[in-house]
């Protein structure tokens, strides 16, 4: 642990001379999976509110593909968890007079990131697992670009929540102090965003924190829409626009369970059930009521397909849309799911 204090001390000095250089529950059982996290745009509103830890940097990721983590890093904190999901190859600096020195602002209507650089940029969604992404360093910095150069807005039409798969992707942010901002970016579709940012917090993972416009007013979230950024985004995940038509051609599965880093291999029988639970008549819904169960699986063609299932089975989220199973024909499945992961 004193080793590991050392390396935290020498990575938050050495990142601030460097940028100083530069200038599992389901709709059955009737509980509320995650109340926080899930809400909607429309319950929020930009009103004003009142209102550090670095760490040591992992070895560099070579691709999309999650680290192992060093037992002594605690994941209960904000960056030390992104970054033990993977850090990007290069780290992408933002810089410039205009920028405040720590936090994010707004100017002229128009978000501004702070002075530092991108440290790792992790993406999930109802139908996928959060994981770390390298896109090219020219394509974040496009990204960000495409942000900061749209105009805010008050809000997000009520109907585009209802209709939106949503992506939630998470920015981590070392700034010219040398503390940690994680810059969430939630995807509501058709080209609506919505930002928040979070510093550290030892006791409760992370705390949420203002953002300052130039009006002098502060906010917990600010809206802006660009569909440029949106079709960015859906391109570093190869968004998968088929949604249910998929389900037929599927030839292999692996599952993954939400808080679990290991993945099972279904077996022929265990892809049997699936298949016969994929084929129960759906409803389509605006959202799922739970998104435990993370599927991978290998089409017929060789392409990859994404989607998830609720503690309850009740609940399949593609990338495209969401479909609801009733009782009983989730019961197998949700046996299944049991037998995989008693824990879950």
């Amino acid at each position: 642990m004193r080793k590991f204090k050392k390396q935290l001390i020498t990575v938050t000095l050495s990142s601030f001379i460097i940028l100083l250089s530069l200038n599992a529950v389901g709709c059955g059982s009737k509980g509320d999976y995650n109340a926080e996290k899930e809400k909607s745009p429309e319950t929020h509103s930009s009103s004003a509110v009142i209102e550090n830890n670095s760490s040591p940097v992992p070895k560099r990721n070579t691709g999309d593909e999650s680290l192992d983590v060093d037992t002594d890093v605690d994941v209960s904190i904000s960056s030390l968890y992104y970054l033990s999901l993977g850090n990007l190859l290069e780290n992408v600096v933002r810089n410039g007079a205009s920028r405040h020195e720590a936090e994010v602002t707004v100017a002229d209507k128009k978000v501004v990131f702070p002075q530092g650089e991108i440290r790792g940029i992790a993406i999930k969604s109802w139908s996928r697992k959060e994981k770390a992404y390298n896109p090219p360093k020219s394509e974040i910095i496009q990204y960000v670009d495409v942000l900061e150069n749209a105009k805010t807005i008050n809000k997000i039409p009520n109907n585009v929540s209802k209709k939106m798969i949503k992506i939630e992707t998470h920015i981590l942010y070392l700034n010219s102090h040398g503390e940690f901002r994680t810059i969430g970016v939630t995807d509501w579709g058709n080209g609506y965003h919505e930002i928040s940012v979070e510093k550290d917090d030892a006791k409760n993972f992370a705390k949420g924190i203002s953002i300052k416009s130039d009006t002098g007013k502060k906010y917990k979230q600010i809206f802006l829409r660009s569909m440029e950024a949106e079709k960015i985004l859906k391109e570093w995940i190869h968004w998968e626009s088929q949604g249910e038509k998929e389900f037929k051609s599927i030839q292999s599965v692996s599952l993954s369970v939400d808080g679990k880093t290991d993945e099972i291999k279904f077996t022929e029988n265990q892809l049997k059930i699936l298949k016969t639970y994929l084929k129960s008549d759906r409803k389509s819904a605006d959202a799922p009521c739970g998104y435990e169960n993370y599927f991978e699986c290998i089409q017929s063609d060789g392409s990859q397909f994404h989607f998830s299932i609720s503690a309850d089975g009740e609940s399949i989220s593609t990338d495209k849309s969401v479909y609801v199973v009733d009782y009983p024909d989730n019961m197998e499945m949700v046996d299944l799911l049991k037998e995989l992961h008693p824990s879950a």
